[in-house]
């Protein structure tokens, strides 16, 4: 088992701007990961590279950084800051821009 679970659902914004809600969850009884955790940790396989990414979740900046970079095939990608909504730190589309902020309600997380 993983220390790292990645949970992926199709969403939207406020908007109504479709996109794909990356939800992290840490496994460990602590909630506490090492750097370790990373190898071996893979993107859930059904993600949808032709609309954007959400990323959300409890994590270390470092986690951040690996998946945004990981996430890089999406049309965008955002990180989700609670004061603020989520933030888009990369693009391919004139769509959206670095430094847009999306509005949204954070999905249901469903537990397997």
């Amino acid at each position: 088992m993983t220390s790292i679970q990645l949970n992926l659902i199709s969403h939207q914004t406020t908007d109504g701007f479709p996109y794909q809600h990356l939800h992290i969850e840490m496994t460990t009884p602590d909630g506490i990961i090492t750097p370790a955790d990373l190898k071996g940790l893979k993107i859930p396989p059904n993600i949808q590279w032709q609309q954007g990414v959400i990323i959300e979740g409890k994590a270390p900046i470092w986690l951040y950084a690996y998946l945004v970079h990981e996430c890089h095939p999406a049309t965008w990608v955002g990180c989700y800051d609670p004061r603020l909504g989520a933030v888009v730190v990369s693009t391919h589309t004139h769509a959206v821009t670095i430094g847009s902020i999306l509005t949204l309600e954070l999905p249901k997380i469903i537990k397997n």
